[in-house]
């Protein structure tokens, strides 16, 4: 974890005091260097041949009916609940909006590494957290859904398990959605709780309504038994859940989940904070980190993706200026 930590330390030096934003702020996005993807080169000390145990749960409750991979029972959404995503800038979904950006080839390189990570152990349910609040996690959420959701033959499902201040859902849409708190309250069946993103296969379960303490909702078999029976249709899951401190959703919601991807934000991230956060994950669950805004992201990719049969963006308009002027002293001569 050498230039995570790196990172940390950059931060502590720099901003000693830093601190989460007040509750009424947004979540910070991500920046044009947008992420490192850490999943296999970066977390260290993870087995590779330590499988996730079996969760076995009670018998179905009467609203929670089953479902197979292959009955479709949650894919078929009606033209209502499907979602057209118009990010603006701010909200830094560059997985959508500028696929061709280096933070987006970062979240390309992410699902690689998660894709193969999954051949040496089981990894369909993902929690997405971090240390503390305002570190981009939501964002990161999004990003890696979207970036996961162009691969082929995989379905998507990106669930805002953050039901004390859900922030996912404004990242898809305008509008308020109902999911997990109103279905949780008996207001919304569980097969009309999914969204699907407009041209993906990629789906969407909102919180719905914010709850001031879900712990009682996480902590229930009947959630759990929700979380099983609606995954079951599809390759990867994504919860974007609650910071690890100071609150215990995530720690309760890891237990449900194969493995746990921490988002560490340069510059903010406190080394102490982070190092017990870490402390309350499963050592085998522990899939990686990922360094939001990283500064060091465009080394080399201006280079690469900014040339043309290789040379450098600098040179090409150096080389175009230099016939330009050859050009124009010709029509010169000729007119003299």
């Amino acid at each position: 974890m050498s230039r995570v930590y790196d990172a940390l330390q950059k931060s502590q030096s720099e901003n000693p005091s830093a601190s989460p934003l007040a509750e009424s702020q947004p979540e910070p996005v991500l920046g044009e260097a947008a992420a490192v993807a850490a999943a296999a080169a970066v977390v260290t000390d993870v087995p590779e041949d330590v499988s996730a145990p079996p969760t076995t749960f009670p018998a179905s409750a009467p609203d929670i009916p089953t479902a197979t991979p292959t009955d479709g029972k949650w894919l078929n959404v009606p033209a209502d609940r499907v979602l057209h995503p118009q990010p603006v800038p701010e909200q830094r979904l560059v997985s959508i909006a500028e696929p061709k950006s280096p933070g987006a080839e970062m979240f390309r390189v992410l699902s690689t590494r998660l894709a193969h990570m999954r051949r040496k152990r089981r990894l369909q349910k993902l929690l997405i957290t971090s240390s503390e609040g305002d570190e981009g996690k939501s964002v990161v959420a999004a990003n890696l859904a979207f970036s996961l959701a162009r691969r082929p033959n995989e379905r998507i499902l990106l669930i805002e398990a953050d039901l004390r201040r859900p922030s996912a859902t404004t990242l898809l849409t305008n509008s308020s959605l109902r999911g997990i708190s109103e279905w949780s309250e008996g207001q919304l069946a569980l097969e009309d709780s999914l969204y699907r993103v407009n041209d993906l296969p990629l789906w969407f379960l909102s919180a719905g309504h914010a709850i001031e303490e879900p712990m009682h909702l996480l902590e229930s078999d009947r959630f759990a038994r929700m979380l099983e029976t609606v995954s079951a249709s599809f390759d990867w899951v994504l919860l974007d859940a609650t910071p690890m401190l100071p609150m215990a959703d995530s720690t309760s919601l890891s237990r449900l989940c194969d493995g746990v991807l921490v988002v560490v934000r340069e510059g903010y991230t406190r080394r102490k904070v982070l190092n017990k956060a870490l402390a309350s994950i499963e050592k085998h669950k522990l899939v990686g980190m990922v360094l939001n805004q990283a500064s060091m992201l465009k080394i080399g990719f201006d280079r690469y993706y900014g040339s043309k049969n290789g040379k450098p963006k600098k040179e090409i308009k150096e080389g175009s200026n230099k016939e330009a002027t050859e050009e124009g002293n010709k029509v010169k001569a000729a007119t003299a």
